[in-house]
């Protein structure tokens, strides 16, 4: 049946838009296949810097990718599948799935994808002076650094792909504020980078060190939580960052704390609650949400059950005392 032509059409548009639906029916699979070897790079991507200073892309390696490299920016990099062998400064760098590396301005570094298993990352691009001084140094001075975040030293990887995936989000999206929050976010990239470093070289004396028992790891858990206890964390993340099974961490944290690890967790919030409310004039809204409470009626119904009042009845409390 012929294609109906409205008075006055030209054929030509009727023809184009047949060619497009014939497009449209090439196999999916096929035509994915297509657009992911045009995005293929052998050698290192190169990205605009834009004017605000920080840049966040992907790079697909096609195979055989290698690059020599020397640049006037800092660069963090993920990767996300394959293998790589970096190397700078007499040190030898393997890289696999869940790696974060960062590279410091001026440092000559090498690149080179291994055999049958190139290399998908993304990268951010900044100058440096975007972050503190004292960001900035301790960074600077590492050279070329390599984590591996899925380690049990360092535990990093679901954080650290966060950042990323809200960095592009917003960079795609660009929204009012955009480039603030990329700021933001790289500054929170950088502190996470540095105490995660510190972490995994056995510096942070909250470390879960390796070849500890599941004792020591679940006791060093608990020690950590004691200033991370407001995060929003479920038991099985909580028995996965000390590498154990949930019904194993349940039964050592108790052994550890003795209590279990909800209630511990929710004596920790309250204690910080019951310091807020007694030392600062922050509302009873911005206690629970400081303290961890993402429900301001379960804040107020566990505060009340563990000091027999409510918080502002206990901030009256501390009030008459401190004036006697």
């Amino acid at each position: 049946m012929k294609p109906c032509v409205a008075a006055g059409a030209r054929t030509d548009e009727i023809v184009m838009r047949d060619d497009a639906q014939k497009l449209d029916r090439l196999p999916e699979d096929r035509a994915t296949a297509c657009d992911e070897s045009n995005d293929l790079v052998s050698r290192p991507k190169q990205v605009a810097m834009p004017d605000f200073g920080v840049v966040v892309y992907e790079s697909k390696h096609a195979p055989g990718f290698v690059g020599e490299l020397k640049d006037n920016y800092a660069k963090f990099h993920l990767v996300i599948a394959g293998h790589a062998r970096w190397e700078s400064g007499g040190r030898s760098h393997l890289l696999g799935p869940n790696t974060l590396t960062h590279i410091s301005p001026g440092v000559p570094h090498r690149q080179h994808d291994l055999p049958n298993d190139p290399v998908t990352l993304y990268g951010i691009h900044y100058r440096p002076e975007l972050l503190s001084p004292e960001l900035s140094d301790a960074l600077g001075s590492s050279g070329l650094l390599s984590l591996d975040l899925a380690s049990g030293q360092v535990n990093q990887a679901r954080q650290v792909r966060a950042l990323f995936q809200e960095m592009l989000f917003e960079q795609d999206t660009p929204r009012l504020g955009w480039k603030m929050v990329l700021c933001s976010r790289l500054a929170d990239l950088a502190v996470l980078t540095l105490r995660s470093t510190r972490r995994a070289a056995g510096d942070d004396p909250l470390s879960l060190q390796g070849g500890q028992d599941s004792v020591a790891r679940v006791a060093s858990y608990a020690a950590r939580l004691k200033s991370r206890f407001y995060r929003s964390e479920t038991l099985d993340t909580a028995a996965h960052a000390a590498g154990l099974s949930r019904r194993r961490f349940t039964d050592l944290f108790r052994q550890v704390t003795g209590q279990p690890w909800r209630k511990y967790v929710q004596q920790l919030r309250l204690e910080h609650a019951h310091k807020l409310l007694s030392q600062t004039e922050k509302s009873v809204t911005a206690v629970a949400f400081e303290c961890g409470f993402d429900d301001l009626s379960h804040f107020h119904h566990s505060f009340k059950e563990a000091y027999d009042c409510t918080p502002l009845d206990y901030r009256e409390k501390a009030r008459r005392k401190a004036k006697v």
